[in-house]
């Protein structure tokens, strides 16, 4: 399934909602292990993804850059909880991104 995830951040930054994290088997109340977690973004909504990567990384990406970079560190963060078979904050796994994927380009 990460293979095919597909998120439209710029209509949900224009709804006025981001995803901030994908949970990774967090918890059980269906039967998917895939869970968005989705949050209200009340004021800079253009800026969210820069700033949220900026203040995990420090790293400012460009804004042409963000929708493949926030895609790839999803799903980084999905490929890295199920192989440690655990869930991995999404600081985690932007930092682990950065580390291992993105300065090795």
């Amino acid at each position: 399934m990460s293979e095919d995830l597909q998120i439209n951040f710029e209509n949900l930054l224009k709804l006025g909602y981001a995803v901030v994290d994908v949970r990774y088997k967090d918890y059980d109340v269906c039967q998917d292990s895939l869970k968005l977690v989705i949050a209200r973004v009340d004021s800079d909504r253009d800026e969210f993804y820069q700033d949220m990567l900026k203040q995990y990384t420090s790293i400012e990406f460009k804004p042409s850059e963000m929708f493949e970079v926030w895609t790839e560190i999803l799903n980084h963060k999905i490929v890295t909880s199920k192989a440690l078979n655990r869930d991995i904050a999404i600081k985690v796994a932007a930092l682990d991104y950065i580390e291992t994927v993105y300065k090795a380009r």
